[in-house]
């Protein structure tokens, strides 16, 4: 039980829950390291909204940036 992420042709990445097959937050873009988000995170993922997801991935693309 834990996050995983897919990747489709065009180098974007989706989180996913593989208890429950679920996709779930923001899509990601080809340069960003969905492990070192996945890291930066101070818990689970998937106790997150999708709004509070969407809002910290922000927040981590905004402080990689500086």
């Amino acid at each position: 039980m834990a996050v995983n992420y897919i990747e489709n042709e065009h180098m974007e990445k989706a989180l996913y829950c593989s208890t429950t097959m679920q996709a779930f937050g923001p899509i990601f873009y080809e340069d960003d390291d969905v492990d070192e988000f996945l890291e930066w995170l101070p818990m689970d993922a998937r106790k997150y909204t999708d709004g509070e997801l969407n809002n910290k991935y922000y927040e981590w693309r905004t402080e990689r940036e500086v």
